[in-house]
Order: C-alpha cells, then structure tokens, then sequence
C-alpha cells in the first residue's frame, strides 16, 4: 500500500536506546566531571605559580580543595570526636549554630592530597585556633576538662542573672540533691548542656 504523501514515519525506540532522562543526566555528569577538571586545573596552575598564598588561603581556613566535589568519601566521626564537639560546643569553643558546621573534610598543604584528607575544625568559627586542625588531634591536644565545664557554667549563669540560690533550686529541679563537692565530671556536663538550652529558649 503505498505511503501517504507527507505521513511521517514513526521511528522505533531501539531496545539497547536510553531513555531521555537518563541520556540527559548522563551529558549533565559529564559536564559537571569536565568543569572540575578544568577548575582543578586552573587551581593546579595557580598553585604551581604562587604556592604561599594557596597554603595561605587554606591555614586561615578560607580554602578548601574539596569544596563542591562529590563523591568524595569522609569517614565517620567516632564517638569521642562526636562527644568532644558536643561539649566544645556547649562551653562555647565553637562559634556556629551547629556543631557539625564547625568542621570540613579537607587535606593539608603542599599537596591538598585527597589520600591525606581528614576532618578539620575550621579556626574561623572556633574561639581558640588559628590555623584548621585535624580533629582527631584537637580532641587529645585540647581536652574539654572539668575546670573548663565549670568555669563555662559560671559565665551562663552570670548572663542570667542568677543567684546561688536559683542554681540550687535549677539543680533540684534537676534531681540532683547530693552536695556540688559529690558532682563528677558527668553531672557538671550534664548541668552545663541544662544550662545551655534554657539559655537558647
């Protein structure tokens, strides 16, 4: 039967043809590997010609080599760094709403290598540091001690105003009848995190 004139012929999706998503989103990945690759040039280039002020930019922590990268594998963070930043955090070392915020995973200079990357506390959102420190060796070079957890105590419950009396009846409304002498570090800690949410109300 012969062809109408003008009548367009169908063509057949091939069985081994992607779809038009997936092609689409496969160009766009492409992409976006070529555009890293062009930067990660650009900034090797950069590098080669003015080393200082790269490993500059990153001791003051306002460079990261890994920053918009994906798929890049951080480990996860152990149960000691977990806690440690929980408690810098609350004797105020970290200067962020969240404690996660303070730290990045990065790599040091000269080589930025991702084989050497690690978590690091950022120094511009800490109150102690000046260049980024590998977390891991911030939570044994700086230990969150009990005179520390005290003396943060002592400054939240100056900004409230509070006698010794109210932080008595705050701490029976805690439970917590024994003498302050019989408190181990646990108790303070526990008092210092009470302390701090009744403060961020």
């Amino acid at each position: 039967m012969p062809r109408k004139i003008g009548a367009m012929k169908q063509k057949k999706r091939g069985a081994g043809q992607a779809p038009l998503k997936e092609v689409q989103e496969h160009n766009r990945r492409s992409r976006e590997m070529e555009m890293e690759a062009v930067i990660q040039d650009i900034f090797e280039q950069h590098h080669q010609k003015h080393p200082e002020e790269v490993d500059l930019a990153w001791s003051i922590g306002v460079y990261d080599p890994f920053a918009g990268m994906k798929n890049i594998r951080a480990r996860l963070l152990t149960d000691l760094e977990q806690d440690w930043l929980f408690t810098a955090k609350a004797v105020e070392w970290l200067v962020c709403d969240e404690k996660e915020d303070a730290i990045y995973f990065t790599a040091p200079p000269p080589d930025f290598a991702l084989k050497q990357a690690d978590w690091y506390l950022r120094p511009d959102l800490t109150t102690f540091l000046d260049e980024p420190i590998r977390l891991s060796d911030a939570v044994e070079q700086y230990p969150i001690t009990l005179e520390i957890i005290q003396g943060a105590i002592g400054q939240r419950i100056h900004r409230m105003g509070w006698t010794m009396d109210q932080l008595d009846q705050f701490l029976q409304k805690l439970g917590l009848e024994e003498s302050k002498a019989e408190f181990d570090q646990n108790i303070w800690e526990m008092i210092l995190f009470e302390l701090q949410m009744r403060e961020e109300r």
